[in-house]
């Protein structure tokens, strides 16, 4: 149970601080190349990342409340098995982590849809 609040605790504040990310980088265009730094891979700036940094922060979110929604249910039941409306939200939350990881993925390869990429990248095109 400790483990569960200790998980809940680190997807809650990962969730807010990709928010926090994702609302800075929105309106300031100048943070964006570090930004796109802290996301690197191997050295190369993490561009795709940076697009998509609206969407990321949406994956962290639906992480925390998977994980809010499990703890909950662990709680209320005192069972390892979740009671199943919290089961529900937390299979609604990993089919929603799933779609959003394939809009990073279209994001970082086609820069498409536009509407989630950030407004001043929308015409960069490369990884």
């Amino acid at each position: 149970m400790i483990g569960g609040f200790i998980a809940l605790a680190l997807f809650v504040a990962l969730a807010v601080r990709y928010v926090v990310v994702a609302v800075r980088l929105w309106g300031h265009p100048e943070r964006a190349p570090d930004a796109a730094q802290s996301f690197s891979v191997r050295g190369a700036p993490g561009w795709a990342l940076t697009r998509g940094v609206v969407v990321v922060a949406a994956s962290f979110v639906l992480m925390a409340v998977m994980v809010i929604a499990l703890v909950v249910g662990l709680a209320v039941t005192r069972t390892q098995k979740p009671a199943e409306p919290w089961l529900g939200i937390s299979a609604v939350s990993i089919g929603g982590m799933l779609l959003c990881w394939l809009l990073i993925l279209l994001i970082g390869i086609f820069n498409k849809p536009r509407f989630l990429v950030l407004p001043y990248l929308r015409d960069k095109r490369r990884l």
